[in-house]
């Protein structure tokens, strides 16, 4: 483990009850398949959960185990492209099953609107890009707040895609731990008016 990050050991497809959760919040219509979402019990950095799509993996490992070979390359940028499918790196504690806390279970949704954000946008990427870009500036104090969660910070009531990968991934998890209510300012303009939409 290095600067907190674990390297996954293990990997499950979404059981029934986590597939239910997601089924609900965000419609299975506007999500990959359930085969093509993976949990995983590795972390990031300090142990934070993250989400990649499996064609950034095989971009990074794919061009170091080549030696930056041109064909290679040219392939896994394809692949990055068109998307295989999702690693939801969530830890050791969360691993085994996500819905046995209201904790666990909120952190499945923030997760799984990452995939949302990939398979609703033209490069599974974009919001990958979106989370380092925010939470680099939030490091750097660029945004008026200091620290890595100053990316997760929003103000309710803007225009949806204003707001960076993680503040859309907050704004939906916001709104499940709050009993998913069916009114309300982030349910009637974000929720129904883009997450079950599918619409970015």
């Amino acid at each position: 483990m290095i600067g907190g990050v674990s390297i996954p050991t293990s990997a499950r497809l979404m059981n029934a009850a986590e597939w239910a959760i997601v089924d609900r919040v965000f419609k299975a219509a506007n999500l990959p398949y359930k085969i093509r979402i993976w949990i995983t019990n590795g972390s990031g950095l300090g142990g934070a959960p993250f989400t990649i799509p499996t064609s950034l993996v095989t971009t990074v490992f794919g061009a170091v185990g080549t030696w930056f070979s041109p064909v290679a390359i040219g392939g896994n940028y394809l692949t990055s492209v068109v998307n295989l499918g999702y690693l939801m790196n969530v830890g050791t504690g969360a691993y085994p099953d996500m819905t046995v806390s209201p904790a666990y279970q909120s952190l499945l949704v923030h997760e799984t609107t990452h995939v949302w954000q990939g398979r609703n946008s033209i490069f599974a990427l974009t919001y990958v890009i979106s989370s380092v870009v925010s939470q680099c500036a939030g490091i750097r104090g660029t945004s008026g707040l200091s620290g890595r969660s100053a990316a997760y910070a929003y103000a309710p009531g803007l225009a949806w895609g204003s707001y960076n990968a993680e503040q859309q991934a907050c704004i939906v998890e916001d709104w499940f731990a709050a009993g998913e209510p069916t009114g309300g300012p982030l349910y009637s303009r974000y929720i129904v008016g883009h997450i079950r939409l599918g619409r970015t």
